[in-house]
């Protein structure tokens, strides 16, 4: 690992911290102040609009980042015409989601009351802003303007959490009130980013833009499946349990995603890092020692967030939402498996075959269906996270195998399945634990991270990434 792909890490790293700590920052007090029923209100609808983020974008994100640095395409047409396809199409969405939002809410969270389809239009009015902010975001990184990302990214997290604070505080309609306080800062963000960027706005190109959305839309099928298997993975919970369950879960996955901030971090940064070396001759080292170290330090961070779920859980939520402590290192793994699907598609991303990743995407959905069916029934949130983190690691294989037949990379297989293997054991002995809050289990649970760091100094080379750390 280079120098640079530590800094860019680094930098979205920080980033990624600041995005999160949207959800960060309210989970103590919108736990307190919703519900698990309520709460759970908030994670369908916010699926809702992540999807309908997902039908404006076309998966054009991936295809700017690929094309951005092409020599014979102008960037300011580039990025235009991109700014045109997401208005209209999000100007599109936005109207058909809100004649259609009382459909959706009985159809979805089973509920048909005013406030919560006045939420679902608000969910849905909301991605047309964020399709822009996330165009203007995309732009910033490929130019690594990093710290100005970083600015943008601190104001709007300081902006939505103080205005949802004080309006979910004023308002006895909470559940509106939180979805109408981030469309009002994510619109004006979006409007402020317009006018500030202008200059890199030029003439539309329709010939370049079906050029951007056709290399889109093999990634679509991979971004919008995430979404799509996390809602029908919520609809079986809330078929075989209850809406304050899917709340619960919910509360699990706000947890996991401390493990998702450097993981998303270093997605970010790989992409551009793994096309800028493929023509190295250092290249195919690089590439094994990330897959490995990836392997090995998320694997240590998922198993300690699993075994001390219970306790982050009692501080940051009440008592309603410990339930969900079992299913947050199973969560974090789905994360983990995601970053390694991501390497183990380098070979495709620099052969640019991405249809391959929709192929599997759809190969792997119904395992996905099938083991919600089997295990939600049995094990409840548990189920849920464990057939997330299940197709997810098969997905991960499957891509891996495509991609090595494309352009072959000498990854450490044997020290990938070791290290994963030892997360898996770890994470199903958290989630067996009880609950409880006591000196002995305390002890226990330190034990078994003792353990983590043992093997980590035996086997995974500890000195050399604290060196490269270091330089």
């Amino acid at each position: 690992m280079s120098r640079r792909l530590l800094k860019d890490t680094a930098l979205y790293a920080l980033t990624g911290v600041a995005t999160k700590m949207i959800g960060a920052l309210l989970l103590p007090l919108i736990t307190r102040l919703l519900s698990p029923e309520l709460y759970g209100s908030v994670d369908l609808i916010s699926l809702v609009g992540l999807f309908a983020i997902e039908l404006v974008t076309l998966g054009s994100d991936f295809a700017l980042a690929l094309y951005f640095h092409e020599a014979t395409i102008e960037r300011r047409r580039l990025v235009g015409s991109l700014w045109v396809a997401r208005l209209l199409l999000g100007l599109l969405i936005a109207l058909i989601g809100h004649l259609l939002a009382p459909y959706l809410a009985w159809q979805l969270l089973q509920r048909s009351d005013a406030q919560t389809i006045l939420a679902l239009r608000l969910g849905l009015w909301g991605q047309l802003a964020n399709g822009i902010i996330g165009l203007w975001f995309t732009t910033l990184r490929q130019e690594s303007k990093a710290l100005r990302l970083f600015g943008l990214t601190v104001l709007r997290v300081a902006s939505t959490a103080l205005l949802t604070i004080g309006w979910m505080l004023q308002s006895s309609q909470r559940l509106s009130a939180y979805f109408g306080a981030m469309l009002l800062v994510d619109s004006l963000l979006a409007l402020g980013l317009t006018l500030q960027m202008r200059r890199q706005l030029g003439w539309p190109d329709w010939r370049l833009l079906k050029t951007l959305l056709g290399k889109g839309l093999g990634f679509l099928p991979r971004s919008i499946y995430f979404v799509a298997m996390t809602l029908i993975n919520r609809q079986i919970l809330l078929h075989f349990g209850s809406l304050e369950q899917i709340g619960q879960y919910a509360a699990a996955t706000k947890i996991s995603f401390i493990v998702w901030i450097v993981i998303s971090a270093a997605n970010q940064a790989w992409l551009p890092y793994s096309l800028s070396i493929a023509s190295t001759p250092t290249a195919n080292a690089n590439y094994r020692q990330y897959l490995t170290s990836y392997t090995m330090l998320m694997g240590a961070a998922t198993t300690g967030l699993g075994l001390f779920a219970p306790e982050l859980l009692r501080l940051l939520t009440t008592g309603d939402y410990l339930p969900a402590a079992p299913a947050v290192g199973w969560y974090a793994l789905n994360l983990m498996a995601i970053g390694l699907l991501t390497v183990a598609a380098t070979g495709l991303t620099i052969t640019k075959a991405t249809a391959v990743l929709g192929q599997t995407s759809l190969l792997t959905a119904g395992l996905n269906v099938g083991l919600a069916i089997v295990l939600v029934p049995w094990l409840g949130l548990v189920g849920a996270a464990i057939a997330a983190a299940g197709d997810q690691l098969i997905a991960a294989w499957l891509v891996y195998r495509a991609a090595q037949k494309r352009y072959p990379i000498d990854f450490d297989g044997k020290a990938v399945i070791g290290w994963l293997s030892l997360t898996i054991a770890c994470v199903a002995l958290a989630s067996w634990l009880p609950l409880t809050l006591s000196w002995p289990l305390i002890g226990l649970k330190l034990l078994i991270v003792g353990v983590w760091l043992g093997c980590v100094w035996r086997w995974g080379q500890p000195k050399m990434l604290l060196s490269v750390l270091k330089r």
